[in-house]
């Protein structure tokens, strides 16, 4: 304690290097949950909605800082209901597994299924899979952002327009476009 009854700790004078950073599941999953005005300047990034807005984002799932992650249950993707109306799923990976596609898709499909029994199907909410990726998704196809729909294949029309998935690969931050750099999202 410092003369202002003010508690000073070692980490907020530290220095050197920090031996995890935002790709570390927990470190991202921590920053977003205790920050919710990093997570909501992410959404508006990712998702191209202005600031104002987005009057509520709020994570669904919290953890407790400091529980055991070596649980198998335990999950570290983190979702968000945005503005009482819209479902997203936030996940970091590192590791390629070779089941993303399947995997994004399975939580995505999982939050999709949010009509409350009873109601009609028109209710069922927007939801969003983002995926930050820490490798490249398909070597024959690599990209920063993608942004995937269910699309008819004859001529692209759109199915629906409450079932979005999206890659971000972050070891691909050259190829982001005019339009990435613009919203920020390469930074």
């Amino acid at each position: 304690m410092n003369s202002n009854n003010i508690t000073t700790y070692k980490f907020q004078s530290a220095t050197g290097a920090l031996k995890y950073n935002l790709t570390n599941d927990y470190m991202f999953r921590m920053v977003l949950q205790k920050n919710n005005e990093t997570l909501t300047l992410l959404l508006s990034s990712v998702l191209d909605i202005p600031l104002e807005n987005i009057v509520k984002a709020e994570i669904q799932n919290p953890i407790m800082p400091g529980e055991a992650v070596d649980n198998k249950e335990f999950q570290l993707d983190i979702v968000v209901l945005l503005n009482d109306n819209t479902f997203i799923n936030l996940e970091m990976q590192v590791v390629d597994y070779n089941n993303w596609p399947e995997r994004s898709l399975s939580y995505l499909c999982r939050k999709f299924d949010n009509v409350v029994r009873g109601d009609d199907y028109i209710e069922v909410k927007p939801v969003y899979h983002i995926g930050f990726l820490d490798f490249t998704l398909f070597e024959d196809h690599p990209e920063f952002f993608a942004k995937y729909h269910i699309s008819n294949e004859k001529d692209g029309y759109q199915y629906t327009d409450k079932f979005h998935l999206y890659v971000i690969e972050l070891n691909h931050t050259e190829m982001a476009t005019e339009e990435d750099k613009k919203h920020k999202i390469d930074t």
